[in-house]
């Protein structure tokens, strides 16, 4: 894999399409594309990266700013999970293993990059500033420039693992459970953690709260 594309946009239906090498299409559930991908399929593994490359692109860059390692550490990710496909273990949710896989790769590879530095903690005001990527705006047409930019001001105001946390629920649809698992946290402790954030957005939005927190729950609803 030479190179990283980060222009595609897919919508709910093509996250369990597979087209084959005849052009034909068919529907897979996303455990059987991942198998599929453990057993050398260049279609399934086509399907993954075209997929989710862009996604994960955009939620790392919210992470650090040095986009060059973003790309970087993305493409050893797809190497690495290339090389060791054999080896992986199920999923139910692709999109959840990888960006799991890859916000712990990227953690060491900002760490090592940093190293000279110390390293920003989970309460720094500075670390995952919320950037609207173009998925979002694709998949919620109401997002116009001034929501955008009152949705990423607020959200910034906020610690960073209430950010992250509102960013991994509200944008990319992920269960509790997982974003429970992504962060090292209980499954309370997740729930907890997204009604603490969903309130202290509410109340940094102050008159626009009812607006803003319904176009949020609209983009939850489109990402299920």
């Amino acid at each position: 894999m030479s190179s990283l594309s980060h222009d595609h946009q897919p919508n709910a239906k093509e996250r369990t399409l597979v087209v084959n090498a005849d052009s034909d299409t068919y529907q897979e559930s996303e455990d059987l594309i991942w198998e599929r991908f453990k057993t050398g399929n260049e279609t399934a593994l086509t399907y993954i990266y075209r997929t989710y490359s862009n996604t994960l692109f955009n939620y790392g860059c919210q992470f650090v700013d040095d986009r060059d390692l973003v790309r970087d550490t993305l493409q050893d990710l797809f190497i690495d999970l290339i090389n060791s496909r054999e080896r992986l273990g199920a999923t139910s949710s692709i999109k959840f293993y990888l960006m799991k896989s890859f916000r712990n790769k990227l953690v060491k590879a900002i760490k090592k990059s940093q190293r000279r530095r110390e390293v920003e903690d989970d309460s720094s005001k500075d670390s995952f500033l919320v950037t609207i990527s173009a998925e979002a705006r694709w998949i919620n047409g109401q997002l116009d420039q001034r929501k955008e930019k009152l949705i990423q001001e607020s959200l910034n105001q906020l610690p960073a693992l209430q950010r992250e946390a509102l960013v991994l629920y509200f944008f990319e649809g992920l269960k509790y459970e997982q974003i429970a698992e992504m962060l090292g946290i209980k499954v309370k402790s997740s729930r907890a953690l997204i009604y603490r954030s969903t309130e202290s957005l509410g109340k940094i939005l102050g008159p626009h709260k009812e607006e803003i927190l319904t176009m949020l729950s609209l983009s939850l609803l489109a990402n299920q």
